[in-house]
């Protein structure tokens, strides 16, 4: 495989893009909504607990950037637009099982709204002008909630959103999601640790990347996300070594051009300090996930399947390569 981004490239894209992501951090929002607070005591987790908003839209929004703000304890969230139909009932705080939520459906069903950043109390997801996501009439907000309280008395918290929507004649880009998920972690105990996996997206190669979010928990150390090119070089679309509690999220100003590569490349890193290998899941666990949005017109979604430890490298840091498992491609409407 050939070199990625030299290091000192890297470090100057990266001040350019903060530099932009100040500009687009502006927000003047035409929306804002404030979920029921959450009651969670002291040492507690809540997870399989979801919370909805019905929008009662009868036009299309074209949202532009969506901040969210919490009280503390979110650990983190997963939100999608779906038609009103979908899950029935009041809207509020009801349980993800008993209405069949699970988040590629909702994917599917209508498209990714938001995802937080682990546990960060204010994060925006902003676009460049002209790029949206276009909710259709009659929709609503859903999302699966993980909140874990390490504080030292019982707290009432609940999470907010401001959108920013902009009129239809602003519009020049309709953004789609694409999300890859590694669930074959097994994380070397006392020792740091990186897992990569390739997978072809089988659509149409030429489109962009406007935006990018990684997702760790404690432990993670470490993203990369590259374009891989026929001839098996790489290109860095996203890089960071960043800990929880800060946005993990950035604008790609100017998008990130596909130059005809059919393959996505992700690279999680972690340090264990604990004596135990960690697996994929919740608290006390590890995952290695993205959410970014293309001008591609499909949702695109993609799996892991068996994972191969290669051994430390001459840093020994423990290498592991993880194949690609199901890759799912859906035209959008």
């Amino acid at each position: 495989m050939q070199p990625h981004t030299p290091p000192l490239l890297l470090c100057l894209c990266y001040l350019a893009a903060c530099s932009q992501q100040a500009e687009v951090a502006k927000i003047t929002p035409t929306m804002s909504h404030s979920f029921e607070s959450l009651t969670i005591d002291a040492g507690a987790e809540i997870s399989e607990v979801c919370q909805s908003w019905t929008l009662d839209n009868d036009e299309p929004l074209y949202v532009a950037k969506i901040r969210q703000r919490n009280d503390g304890a979110w650990h983190h969230s997963n939100w999608f637009f779906v038609p009103e139909s979908e899950y029935p009932g009041p809207d509020g705080t009801w349980d993800c099982d008993e209405r069949g939520f699970h988040d590629v459906a909702a994917a599917l069903a209508g498209g990714a709204f938001f995802a937080q950043s682990t546990q960060t109390f204010q994060e925006l997801q902003a676009f460049q002008e002209g790029a949206v996501l276009e909710i259709p009439p009659r929709h609503k907000i859903v999302g699966g909630v993980h909140l874990v309280n390490v504080s030292a008395g019982a707290l009432d918290t609940a999470l907010s959103f401001d959108i920013e929507t902009v009129p239809e004649e602003s519009v020049r880009v309709r953004l789609r999601p694409i999300a890859f998920t590694n669930t074959a972690l097994d994380i070397e105990p006392q020792a740091e640790s990186r897992f990569g996996m390739t997978c072809d997206i089988g659509i149409p190669s030429d489109y962009n990347i406007y935006y990018v979010l990684a997702h760790y928990h404690e432990w993670g150390n470490y993203f990369r996300l590259s374009f891989v090119d026929e001839d098996g070089g790489d290109r860095t679309i996203f890089e960071l070594s960043n800990s929880i509690g800060e946005p993990l999220g950035i604008t790609l100003d100017p998008p990130i051009n596909s130059r005809n590569a059919s393959k996505l490349r992700v690279e999680c890193g972690y340090i264990n300090d604990t004596d135990q290998p960690l697996t994929y899941g919740l608290a006390g666990h590890e995952m290695c996930v993205f959410l970014a949005y293309s001008d591609a017109d499909y949702k695109i979604g993609a799996s892991s399947g068996d994972n191969t430890a290669m051994g430390p490298n001459e840093d020994g840091i423990y290498m592991n390569e993880t194949a690609c498992g199901g890759v799912l491609a859906v035209p959008a409407p």
